[in-house]
């Protein structure tokens, strides 16, 4: 099927992406090992999220502002297929593009880095931390109120580098991408989920092409991971249910058990982080989105329908450096 094909990949250009977009290629080239190198061509787009820096996303229109641009190249047929974080992409999907392909998730747990404390509790009163993060920012103060939260974007490197500079105390990222770019000596504590639950698809690297692209989707199966996928249907059933928003501060997490069935817990918190809305549920595969809808249903009977317009209101205060 491959054989006589290019397929034109398009990403962004920092450099997790690109090493997501790398891993999807050698996972491509795996299940047709007679495909050359030069059939799979990778394009770089810069979409809106990565020109504006410093701006609050969610002042600017929210996450899908880090794949706008890819999925436009996408429906004009400049590229075939595009590579995402999973956690990038809105719940309501651009009409004509499907998210056909999910590879195998990876660490999706938060952890700690830091130059002067080898734990988050060590840290001292005062401390500066900083996440882009506004689940993050209210899970971290639930924890402790005398650390002092710096919100600040920029990709995994320029993080690194502000904290190594003596810019900032101590950051919380993802492990999976620090992971994939070698940044594992550099992590001093994982949070386990009970402590911090991570994001809804945190973890996981979609593949996304159009839907009358059959040829593509035939392709793309034999890339994608079952499990993965049935993971990424639940928890993005739950953020569609919440209507939640990018400044909306919530944690999903879904594995599958032993029993072979799906265990999805999640959590609504005030932008302090004083106020914890927690749900779970456990069921078959097969009702993977009725899982999702009945925890985000029971969260927000607990929060009140006024609750997520109030906090996302005021996570636009929170200052973005």
């Amino acid at each position: 099927m491959l054989r006589n094909r290019k397929i034109i990949i398009g990403t962004r250009g920092s450099r997790l992406s690109l090493a997501q977009t790398e891993h999807f290629k050698d996972e491509l080239m795996l299940a047709y090992p007679y495909v050359q190198k030069e059939q799979i061509v990778i394009k770089v787009i810069k979409t809106s999220g990565d020109k504006f820096k410093t701006q609050n996303l969610g002042m600017m229109g929210g996450k899908g502002l880090f794949v706008k641009e890819i999925e436009e190249s996408l429906l004009r047929k400049e590229i075939d297929v595009a590579v995402h974080s999973l956690k990038d992409i809105p719940t309501i999907l651009t009409k004509g593009l499907s998210l056909t392909c999910f590879l195998k998730r990876t660490d999706e747990r938060d952890v700690f880095l830091s130059p002067i404390a080898n734990s988050f509790k060590e840290l001292k009163p005062g401390s500066t931390i900083g996440t882009s993060s506004v689940r993050r920012f209210a899970q971290l103060k639930r924890l402790r109120e005398d650390i002092k939260m710096v919100s600040f974007r920029g990709n995994i490197d320029s993080r690194i580098d502000k904290m190594k500079n003596g810019l900032i105390d101590s950051i919380i990222l993802s492990a999976s991408g620090l992971k994939r770019l070698g940044f594992h000596s550099d992590i001093k504590e994982y949070f386990s989920k009970d402590t911090i639950l991570p994001s809804a698809g945190q973890g996981i690297v979609t593949i996304q092409c159009r839907d009358d692209d059959l040829e593509i989707k035939e392709i793309l199966k034999s890339v994608n991971d079952k499990e993965t996928a049935i993971l990424a249907k639940t928890e993005r059933s739950f953020l569609d249910a919440l209507k939640g928003a990018c400044d909306t501060a919530v944690g999903a997490n879904a594995i599958i058990n032993d029993d072979g069935d799906i265990f999805l817990q999640a959590e609504l918190l005030s932008i302090d982080g004083k106020k914890s809305f927690k749900a779970h549920k456990t069921g078959p595969v097969e009702k993977a989105d009725k899982i999702g809808f009945d925890v985000a249903a029971e969260i927000l009977s607990q929060a009140g329908e006024n609750f997520i317009v109030s906090e996302t209101k005021l996570a636009h205060t929170i200052n973005k450096k």
